[in-house]
This record gives structure tokens, C-alpha cells and sequence, in this order.
């Protein structure tokens, strides 16, 4: 699967094997690639700590947007 979408910024970081596994299965799951699904978790997570960032321009996926949703209301 390929983004066409241009990253910027590259993050680097280390983690436990398992959490690696999990993440893997869960973005396979979803049919997108471990650095998305990482990449869309990560601002859900930081919106729900009301951290503003730039509108995401990148694959939508419901699941994800759900907490966004229920907080603005």
C-alpha cells in the first residue's frame, strides 16, 4: 500500500515488542500501513489532549475519527 501524500518529518522511536506486534496487527486489520495507522492514532490521541495541529490530509478512517467527533460536539 502507497501514500501519495508527502511526510515532512520523520519520527523515530523505540518500543516494546509486543506493542510493536500490536500495532502491526491492528493496521493490518484496517488495511493500512503500521506508519499510518500510527501516524492517525497519535492525533487522535493528541487531540483529546486538546493539542491543536493542522487539519490531517491524510486516508480518513471512521474508527479513528470517532473520539474527534464526539468531543467537538
Amino acid at each position: 500500500m502507497t501514500n501519495p501524500l508527502r511526510r515532512d518529518a520523520l519520527l523515530r522511536l523505540k518500543v516494546e515488542t509486543d506493542l510493536a506486534r500490536a500495532v502491526e496487527a491492528a493496521a493490518r486489520q484496517r488495511g493500512q500501513t503500521m506508519s499510518e495507522f500510527t501516524r492517525q492514532s497519535l492525533r487522535a490521541h493528541l487531540a483529546r489532549y486538546g493539542v491543536r495541529l493542522s487539519p490531517d490530509d491524510g486516508p480518513r478512517t471512521p474508527a479513528l475519527d470517532a473520539p474527534n467527533q464526539r468531543q467537538a460536539a
